[in-house]
């Protein structure tokens, strides 16, 4: 009897699919390109196309030329011109439940940033890294170039 229970129950624990991952939980989307540009994901490399979905962690590249135009789900408007080099550090824009970060990793290149809701909300929470310098936004514009 012990026998026959402890094998059903081994065939059911067999037979239970695993639990994955969620999936990652898009933050934004590419809204215009123009030239080549790149999606770096995990290991992987996607081509830049209007309207792919970006993750928190891809890093984003232009070509030269190149430039295109990211809009994030807190409606903040990144735009990347030729050459340049961004990543999605950190995202969270969830206002039920009072969840809120936006972190860009700028590495070379010239950028527009245009603050969304996050901003209005929870000004402590932006970060745009520089190579240099990490800066804490409070405005709604801005303009950096980060020569190589």
């Amino acid at each position: 009897m012990k026998t026959s229970v402890c094998t059903v129950l081994f065939a059911l624990l067999l037979s239970t699919p695993a639990i994955a991952d969620p999936p990652a939980e898009t933050i934004g989307h590419i809204q215009t390109i123009e030239g080549l540009a790149t999606i770096h994901r995990d290991g992987s490399t996607l081509p830049g196309k209007a309207g792919a979905t970006l993750l928190r962690g891809d890093r984003i590249r232009t070509g030269k030329p190149g430039a295109l135009g990211i809009v994030l789900t807190d409606d903040t408007t990144i735009s990347l011109g030729s050459g340049s080099e961004m990543t999605l550090v950190d995202y969270a824009f969830e206002p039920k439940e009072s969840k809120f970060a936006l972190a860009l990793q700028f590495v070379k290149g010239t950028l527009s940033y245009i603050s969304g809701q996050i901003v209005k909300l929870a000004p402590d929470k932006v970060q745009l890294q520089t190579p240099d310098a990490t800066i804490a936004v409070r405005g709604t514009k801005l303009l950096i170039e980060i020569k190589e």
